[in-house]
């Protein structure tokens, strides 16, 4: 039997040595665009490989031109081909804003597109996940360390697909980006693994 948890794929980091990572500048950190529209017009965020200092120490090259997708945390750099597509969805709680990513040799790819999620998504089953309870809190609410997930089948079917088509996975330290898999293609690019969200803790990681 078809379950709701079986359409959705978790959109994580491959950690691959060669792969860049964005770290935000000292510009862009002291704004609050991971959780904020910001005011239209403005500079673009930007960001740099935040891992080439350890790259160039071990003498590894970076990917030359860098990925389609880039990963800052959990959160997601993307190519404008991408964004292209996204946007005629009109996501709801989700902000495209502008990105520049300026790699290990200084050059400016201004291509790119930060997906800013105006909120999370809790929508994972404490019953039949596997987790540890933290103590820590996001914005007020617990954010626990979850090894494997177990979607609330009744949570996710209550809502439109619209509104579950990709969203931030809420009450977790992680805070997966998490996609339908009518989108998850999307993100099947080099850095990025989209991983069955059932394989989570079972199959992956490697």
């Amino acid at each position: 039997m078809k379950t709701i948890s079986s359409e959705y794929f978790l959109v994580l980091y491959d950690r691959n040595e060669r792969d860049p990572v964005a770290s935000p500048d000292d510009d862009t950190a002291a704004k609050p665009f991971e959780s904020e529209l910001l005011p239209p017009f403005g500079k673009p965020l930007v960001f740099h490989n935040g891992l080439y200092d350890y790259q160039k120490t071990a003498g590894i090259s970076p990917i030359d031109p860098p990925p389609d997708v880039l990963f800052c945390g959990s959160d997601l750099l993307v190519k404008s081909s991408i964004r292209d597509a996204l946007l005629p969805l009109k996501i709801p709680e989700l902000a495209i804003q502008p990105a520049i990513f300026i790699d290990h040799k200084g050059d400016w790819h201004e291509d790119y597109w930060y997906l800013t999620f105006l909120s999370m998504l809790d929508c994972w089953d404490r019953a039949t996940s596997t987790y540890f309870a933290d103590t820590a809190q996001m914005d007020g609410i617990p954010a626990h360390t979850v090894y494997r997930y177990a979607l609330d089948e009744k949570a996710l079917g209550e809502l439109p697909l619209k509104s579950r088509l990709l969203f931030k996975m809420g009450g977790t330290s992680e805070g997966h980006i998490v996609a339908h898999s009518s989108l998850a293609d999307l993100f099947r690019k080099p850095a990025a693994a989209v991983v069955p969200i059932a394989d989570y803790g079972v199959s992956w990681p490697k």
